[in-house]
């Protein structure tokens, strides 16, 4: 092992048009004989930083215990914002203090940009003007949190804390829906647990879930500890039961996703495809007559109110984007455009898109629509080149015995840092391809979950990508 150690920054000078500190804390380069890179932050962060990033995690364990569901006094204190706000403040302190700019060079923030402002501009031609500017307001608190994880987020150790945060707080909503569920507590349609708040729509609950799935995985392989990997593994089966009782059926095609690009990102291919079995095999045998009664409409959607009414919304978002193919009805319009583009038989009620790229679609056009495709594209993208760059290539789902016995497989050695990057990008990413399947039948723009994630994605490219930098610069 040759090691070399280098008081360089994580970021080339000028990189963000700051300093060369970023926010007060400096790399180890590590390259061992295998050819493999790692990195360690060696300067402890500013006492603004600490705060701001402990903040962050309080943040987002309150978007998920929702403090007003379990008391309902504090349901008219927006406890969250504040919080966030206080991050915020923090954070533009430490930025101050390090002389540090703020990152948004990145082709991910830039389009995320791009998308804010076609929203913006939206408002000038919207159906409902006070209505769409709520609505961008919304959506910029949403950015502003992409940006407190873009920027706080800096170190491996902080990705492992925020993963662990999501688990514990997703709990809350997840334990409670168990506990409606078997004590028969405010049961929609008679029969499907939720829980309370925000989470009293099944089919929010179990997408908010959905994506935390493969959080959980990646921990559950990060984790060294016994007694940790067992603490994941009762989350996860408590997250898994709770989807399954709400009969979600976009739950079921997000479930579905996630496991999919689990295996097929995973390195122990036949691990996780042996364990996707058994889970399948036991869900096939405890299912009762109703989950399937929902998951043959489906198929047979003509015969389901439920699934035409996704239909005529999704024709009423074609007529929106047809009418008005750059800038749409206006951000938070779709619902106020219904009557006036939905079809002939979609009868009198008004209905809610029931699809994310529909909805942006028909409220910010064309435009929108490209960009928010390009932002979640390039986040999805970056995680993908973390997870690559960090690990070994995946091992084939199906090695030939004879072919294993000539040569075998044998992985190359990898830092413990590369390898717990390549854990929390795989998470990340699946966590994002969860949300982009259930936005097959939600309206979920403007949901916490794809900004979390996105920032996460962009934080630990960032990450990886400068511990490189550093480890060429070093070694040419």
């Amino acid at each position: 092992m040759a090691q070399m150690e280098t008081a360089r920054t994580p970021f080339p000078k000028g990189r963000f048009g700051g300093s060369m500190t970023a926010l007060g804390w400096r790399k180890t380069a590590e390259v061992s004989a295998t050819g493999g890179r790692s990195f360690q932050e060696t300067e402890a962060p500013s006492r603004q930083e600490r705060i701001a990033y402990g903040a962050l995690l309080l943040f987002v364990a309150l978007i998920y215990i929702t403090p007003g569901t379990l008391y309902p006094p504090l349901e008219a204190v927006p406890i969250a914002k504040g919080v966030a706000v206080i991050s915020f403040l923090f954070l533009f302190s430490a930025l101050r203090a390090k002389g540090v700019s703020w990152r948004l060079s990145d082709p991910a923030t830039l389009w995320l940009i791009a998308f804010v402002a076609i929203g913006g501009l939206s408002i000038a031609t919207s159906l409902w003007r006070i209505y769409s500017l709520n609505a961008f307001l919304d959506l910029l608190k949403l950015i502003l949190v992409y940006l407190l994880v873009l920027h706080l987020v800096d170190r491996l150790e902080r990705v492992r804390r925020l993963f662990w945060v999501m688990l514990w707080a997703g709990m809350v909503p997840a334990a409670g829906t168990l506990a409606h569920y078997l004590l028969k507590i405010d049961l929609v349609e008679g029969y499907r647990g939720a829980w309370r708040g925000v989470y009293a729509d099944p089919n929010d609950l179990a997408y908010n879930l959905i994506v935390l799935i493969p959080i959980g995985l990646s921990l559950l392989e990060a984790e060294r500890s016994f007694v940790k990997r067992g603490l994941v593994f009762g989350i996860l089966t408590v997250f898994m039961v709770a989807i399954y009782v709400t009969f979600s059926r976009g739950g079921l095609v997000g479930l579905m996703a996630v496991f999919f690009f689990q295996i097929l990102r995973s390195r122990n291919r036949m691990l996780h495809f042996s364990l996707a079995t058994i889970l399948l095999m036991v869900f096939l045998a405890v299912a009762p007559a109703r989950y399937w009664e929902r998951a043959e409409t489906i198929l047979k959607f003509r015969h389901d109110e439920s699934a035409m009414g996704r239909v005529y919304a999704w024709q009423a978002g074609l007529s929106m984007v047809a009418d008005r193919p750059l800038l749409g009805v206006g951000l938070g319009c779709f619902v106020m455009g219904w009557p006036i583009y939905a079809p002939a038989e979609a009868g009198t009620k008004w209905r809610a898109a029931h699809n994310t790229f529909v909805a942006v679609m028909g409220e910010t056009g064309l435009l929108g629509l490209a960009a928010f495709g390009a932002f979640i594209g390039t986040t999805l993208r970056g995680a993908q080149k973390v997870n690559r760059l960090a690990r070994p290539a995946p091992r084939p789902l199906f090695i030939s015995p004879s072919i294993e016995k000539k040569e075998p497989a044998e992985a190359p050695s990898v830092t413990e840092a590369n390898r717990r990057a390549a854990l929390y990008a795989r998470g990340v990413e699946i966590a994002l391809w969860g949300f982009l399947a259930c936005s097959l039948t939600l309206g979920i723009a403007r949901s916490w979950p794809p900004y979390l994630f996105a920032g996460l994605a962009v934080a630990l490219y960032t990450l990886r990508m400068a511990g490189v930098r550093e480890a060429r610069g070093e070694f040419k």
